[in-house]
């Protein structure tokens, strides 16, 4: 199973590769650029070649790549919504320019519209951000969410459906699983037939051959509390025995898993890195 974290990309993009190896990683994912802003700076050719080089040193697998936190792909205000499109589709270009293996990314608010305009809406916008990008190597992956407020993606099975229609229009996707937006969300999988449970839940909505990336992380909310705070592992609401029993779950088993737990101290990676790795059977 590869592990590995959310790196920084302060000095430049190469910089993540090298700040992966050093934590022992076999895979990571980064932001393109400022995940909290809407302006856009094309990547160069330089860095991205540099890029492509250092992490085919490094033989990290996978590497991926997590969208703008503005996005909005299904809010019913046309304003945000094609914006959202266009930084999408630029930020799906950064990661086929650097060799990316994923794009990552939340599916926004509909705020009262419903799950229904929602999946129309998330269905739309893929097809047109993929229609500037066409023979794209890097699959996009759909993170579930905790279902706070107005949130959409919560439930796996709206999730399912998106890619089921993704792929009747020829597009590439999957699920990016967020095992602290899963449990605030009501998925429960802290016993072996809870875990059981809840991959068959997720197998039936989504696919497990879908699965392609597991956000690891534990909770500071809990249970269906709908809250999106992450935690360290074993320090949360989830615990370490529920953890213990999914990472060795043999249909999970080969999954690659990132780190997006708090980022306190230089130490915090280290530590949830080889509290992973001795959980692992």
């Amino acid at each position: 199973m590869p592990l590995g974290v959310h790196t920084s990309i302060a000095g430049g993009l190469y910089r993540s590769v090298e700040r992966a190896k050093a934590l022992g990683c076999g895979c990571m994912q980064i932001f393109g650029r400022n995940p909290r802003s809407w302006i856009y700076k094309p990547l160069s050719a330089e860095d991205a070649g540099l890029f492509r080089s250092v992490r085919s040193e490094a033989s990290l697998w996978p590497v991926a790549v997590h969208t703008n936190y503005l996005i909005n792909l299904c809010s019913p205000d046309d304003e945000i919504y094609y914006k959202s499109i266009d930084i999408f589709q630029k930020e799906l270009g950064i990661a086929e320019s650097i060799g990316a293996d994923y794009l990552v990314t939340h599916l926004g608010s509909p705020q009262d519209m419903g799950s229904g305009f929602a999946i129309t809406r998330v269905g739309r916008a893929l097809k047109e951000a993929a229609r500037g990008t066409l023979g794209a190597k890097s699959m996009i992956l759909l993170e579930n969410t905790s279902g706070a407020g107005y949130g959409f993606g919560s439930d796996l099975r709206h999730i399912g459906e998106i890619i089921k229609g993704a792929a009747g229009d020829g597009l590439k996707t999957g699920l990016c699983l967020d095992t602290c937006h899963a449990f605030t969300a009501g998925y429960s999988f802290s016993t072996p037939a809870e875990v059981a449970g809840f991959l068959e839940k997720t197998d039936e909505a989504v696919g497990l051959e879908n699965l392609r990336l597991i956000h690891l992380n534990d909770s500071k909310g809990a249970f269906n509390s709908n809250l999106d705070r992450h935690e360290h592992i074993g320090k949360g609401k989830i615990g370490i025995e529920a953890f213990r029993l999914l990472l060795n779950h043999p249909d999970i088993r080969d999954i690659p898993m990132i780190l997006e737990t708090p980022k306190k101290t230089e130490g915090d990676d280290p530590m949830n890195l080889a509290t992973v790795r001795g959980l692992l059977g």
